[in-house]
């Protein structure tokens, strides 16, 4: 069976009015409209369109039965391994960390530490460290949030999946214990880089190294520039926190 996708002139979504796309079957019993707009969907039995249900909770036959349908779908980019970040392309690989809902594609779990709060008092607000007003739990005010988020998410310069481990780490240095986070004008510890963290791979790239959080390390840019050129205190330091990992999580940490 095959379909085609027409749009007519006055054939609008009764909520929105944004055209609608018409799917027509090649033996014409079956004619479907999409609004792409309002996500809705509407079957027309000749005389009147019916809207669909669409807001039932799946059950989990149709939940396994959607996995299997993402399964056989093609991957929209190729890996060199499983939780790599060498992505293939027409001349060869490209470096670039995991989205989240690639790492959780990936590895089969999520990625935590979404939330990070450097307060040392959860009275305080987050952004200028005044007591917090009655029926407020992280900022005193609204340009407070807005600055705050505005440092931390939008100026950030950090991909999601680094700035995850940076959080799990509290934006300190896994080695020499040097604070990487960023103070503010009103001098609070906010999470945020503060231009000398780097996040090191346990088991290198390319030694087939992944993204999964076990491989990755926060250190400052001084230490990782040690480890890099070999200075042995700093080796041995960051090796004993490899091996550590290896005997739980090899097999997530390399492909």
């Amino acid at each position: 069976m095959s379909y085609k996708r027409v749009k007519l002139v006055g054939a609008n979504c009764p909520d929105c009015r944004r055209k609608l796309d018409i799917l027509l079957d090649d033996v014409g019993q079956d004619t479907l409209c999409l609004c792409f707009r309002c996500r809705s969907v509407y079957t027309f039995d000749g005389q009147k369109l019916n809207k669909l249900s669409i807001s039932r909770q799946a059950i989990k036959p149709e939940t396994v039965g959607l996995e299997d349908l993402v399964a056989a779908l093609p991957e929209k980019n190729q890996y060199k391994g499983k939780g790599s970040q060498l992505r293939q392309n027409d001349w060869g690989f490209q470096r670039s960390w995991l989205s989240l809902a690639e790492y959780e594609r990936q590895f089969g779990e999520t990625l935590g530490y979404n939330q990070c709060d450097l307060r040392r008092e959860s009275t305080v607000c987050k952004w200028c460290g005044k007591e917090l007003p009655k029926g407020r739990r992280s900022f005193c005010k609204d340009s407070c949030s807005r600055n705050y988020s505005q440092a931390t998410f939008t100026k950030r310069h950090m991909a999601s999946l680094p700035y995850r481990i940076a959080c799990r780490d509290r934006f300190y240095c896994q080695v020499s214990g040097e604070d990487l986070a960023q103070y503010n004008r009103h001098g609070i510890r906010i999470p945020a880089s503060n231009g000398e963290l780097a996040i090191h791979h346990l088991v290198f790239v390319s030694q087939n190294g992944t993204d999964h959080e076990q491989n990755l390390l926060t250190v400052s840019a001084e230490i990782h520039k040690a480890y890099h050129s070999g200075e042995s205190p700093i080796v041995d330091m960051v090796h004993k926190i490899r091996e550590e990992r290896l005997k739980d999580y090899a097999e997530k940490m390399q492909f």
